[in-house]
């Protein structure tokens, strides 16, 4: 493809342009029997012949007529009448601007022209700086290297008067070889030739040529790959011999290469010259994208929140990114990334979306799916959570007392219709709970006045007297609860700067000590206007207690700090028998650990034996697992037959991290020890 420099500078081309003489029936075969056209002849042009004149135009005199029959008779010059010296007729051909005649094939006819004393006439084809005259008999002729703006044939009298009759020159055919002498010329239009940076979607691409011979085809193609042009058929019949209509195409620039892609525009002229531009084309059709992030819950003392949007686009790069929050006007950050400021304490949205800066053929930039954020800054809270003990209750007790009730009307029924009777004064019997607060012996220091030296002064004095203990709640983070029995907790909810939050909904959390992973919601309270709740754990093993707040849209989440349920285990010794027993003999003791959860590879169990306050660990029981039931023997030493002893057993759990529940002893059962062993009895064999 030629570039822009060599387009503009123009290099005429000479290429011999053959005459299709097959389509020319009244033309001889080879190039309408005039000859061939001279070679170097940029174009040619036919006139007359098998096509009427366009191109010769006539002028006389009287007495030379000059008619034109084409096709058929050709262009002739005739006498008519008498003429005087000089006077003559004439067809000439003018080359438009841009075109000058470089060679003329002409077949013509004459009668009584330039035959001497025989004739009156003379006749001659003649261009800008020469001629050649008509030779009597002469059919043809092929002039070159005329380099003319014209070309003609002339007919005149050459007497001083001209009345032979019969006298013509008759031109059947002219073909002229035009030279160009300016080069043709693209008008690129608007479009995609007229765009600047990026370009993305579909774009029109106008165009249109033009030459002294004029265009015969209009070409385009981008990234190397043909676009629909347009072309016409040369008129050899005229100066102007093509109109190529102008270039109008939809150039979809999504199935060429993204990035930097070559378009081309051109042509050729019917003198067979062509022309070309060419521009880089960048396309980019990369949907961008972008994505949002950024914190989703904050605290209201944390200061200004950020989302951080960041967009990705292709060839092109981004443009900017587009941001609204809550619905406001959007903000527009000329950059690949943003940081939208988002503040004030409730739920908020942010909504963005990116361009790159590649634009369709209406100047609009491609844009992202928008993209949203959801935000609540929020107001932070308080969650407390402890087992409430009332301390110095007051002290109650219930009595029988006797009341007397005076006397007074009352109304009863006597056969369905009420009537008013009086009651007399009488005595009955009424269950009472009569309270009073508990009272504690205090220390107190009292200011008293006091004479000394005639003079009242206040000294301090040291008393003991009675206060009343006024009932009030303690709260503690632990508690011990027994085997298999509920218990209450307490809390309070509130905002750090210490207002309550009433009507909001607290889950209690709790988990087994052995697996504190295992967290699951116990129980659900509601606060009541001063943010105070309470709830009731249900019987289980040891575990710890978290209060968990969940937030709403304009406060924040909040947990409480643990406090922790101990649960001791449930081990029962079941039995010892015998209860009785000689010096070197065995009991069996029977057990029980409940707790409703074994590890698989069960627990472990210590078994006690002591003597009053004496108490001795005397083995371990292992794998105790299922249902917790288990046996294990005990074998006394030898000892005196005469001294009895009395020993007590008892079983204990042992702490195990897989066993939520706390270490606990059993009962004791005693056993006593002394007397001979019995004598085993021998059978006699039969």
């Amino acid at each position: 493809m030629r570039s822009m420099l060599s387009c503009a500078v123009f290099r005429p081309r000479r290429i011999r342009l053959w005459l299709l003489a097959v389509s020319l029936a009244a033309v001889s075969a080879e190039c309408l029997g005039l000859g061939c056209v001279s070679a170097g002849a940029d174009e040619s042009v036919l006139a007359c012949g098998p096509y009427e004149n366009h191109i010769f135009l006539a002028s006389y005199t009287s007495g030379i007529s000059a008619m034109a029959a084409c096709p058929g008779a050709g262009l002739k010059l005739s006498s008519t009448g008498a003429s005087s010296q000089g006077q003559g007729s004439i067809w000439q051909a003018d080359a438009p601007a841009g075109l000058t005649i470089a060679g003329a094939i002409v077949s013509f006819v004459s009668n009584y022209i330039n035959q001497g004393n025989q004739g009156q006439y003379g006749g001659d084809f003649y261009w800008n700086g020469g001629s050649s005259n008509v030779a009597p008999g002469e059919t043809t002729a092929d002039l070159y290297n005329l380099n003319s703006p014209d070309f003609g044939v002339l007919m005149v009298c050459g007497k001083s008067t001209c009345d032979q009759s019969g006298a013509y020159l008759v031109v059947y055919a002219v073909v002229l070889d035009a030279h160009e002498t300016t080069a043709p010329t693209l008008t690129d239009g608007s479009g995609l030739w007229a765009s600047a940076g990026w370009v993305r979607g579909n774009w029109p691409l106008l165009f249109t040529g033009d030459s002294p011979s004029g265009m015969c085809s209009l070409t385009a193609e981008l990234a190397s790959q043909p676009l629909p042009g347009s072309s016409v058929s040369p008129d050899r019949s005229e100066w102007h011999q093509c109109a190529a209509p102008p270039v109008s195409d939809v150039v979809y620039t999504s199935v060429y290469p993204q990035g930097a892609d070559t378009l081309e525009i051109g042509g050729t002229d019917a003198a067979g010259v062509p022309a070309a531009l060419t521009k880089t084309v960048d396309i980019d059709n990369q949907t961008p994208t972008i994505s949002l992030t950024g914190p989703t819950d904050a605290p209201s003392t944390a200061g200004t929140q950020y989302v951080t949007a960041t967009a990705t686009a292709g060839p092109s790069g981004v443009a900017g990114i587009s941001c609204s929050v809550d619905g406001a006007a959007a903000q527009w950050y000329p950059a690949s990334t943003a940081q939208v400021p988002v503040n004030g304490i409730g739920e908020h949205q942010v909504q963005c979306f990116s361009e790159n800066n590649a634009v369709d053929a209406t100047g609009n930039r491609a844009g992202s799916q928008p993209a949203t954020f959801a935000m609540k800054i929020g107001t932070p809270t308080v969650a407390a959570v402890a087992f409430s003990k009332l301390v110095d209750a007051l002290r109650c007790h219930r009595t029988t007392e006797r009341v007397r009730i005076p006397a007074r009307w009352v109304t009863v029924k006597i056969h369905g219709h009420p009537v008013r009777a009086r009651e007399p004064a009488h005595t009955t019997h009424v269950r009472i709970t009569h309270c009073h607060a508990r009272t504690a012996r205090r220390t107190v220091t009292v200011w008293v006045k006091t004479h000394r030296d005639g003079k009242t002064v206040r000294v301090r004095r040291r008393k003991t007297e009675r206060v009343l203990l006024t009932p009030h709640l303690v709260y503690g983070t632990r508690r011990v609860v027994g085997f298999g029995k509920p218990t209450a907790v307490d809390g309070w909810l509130g905002i750090t700067s210490g207002v309550a939050l009433g009507g909001q909904t607290v889950d209690v959390l709790t988990a087994p000590n052995s697996d504190p992973a295992g967290v699951h919601v116990a129980a659900v309270a509601t606060t009541a206007a001063d943010g105070s709740w309470s709830a009731q754990l249900p019987a289980g093993p040891s575990r710890i207690v978290t209060a968990s707040y969940g937030g709403a849209s304009t406060t924040e989440s909040a947990v409480s700090t643990p406090v922790s349920l101990i649960v001791p285990a449930k081990i029962k010794l079941l039995s010892v028998s015998p209860r009785r027993v000689a010096w070197g003999g065995t009991i069996r003791l029977d057990g029980q650990l409940k707790g409703g959860y074994l590890p698989p590879g069960g627990a472990l169990v210590r078994l006690r034996i002591g003597e009053g306050s004496a108490v001795t660990t005397y083995g371990i029981r292992e794998h105790v697992r299922g249902k917790g039931r288990f046996s294990t023997t005990y074998t006394f030493g030898a000892g005196d037959p005469a001294t009895y002893r009395s020993f007590w057993f008892q079983i204990a759990s042992l702490p195990m991290g897989n066993y939520p529940y706390a270490p606990a002893n059993s009962r004791r059962l005693s056993v006593t020890v002394g007397g001979h062993p019995p004598v085993p009895v021998r059978r006699k064999h039969r």
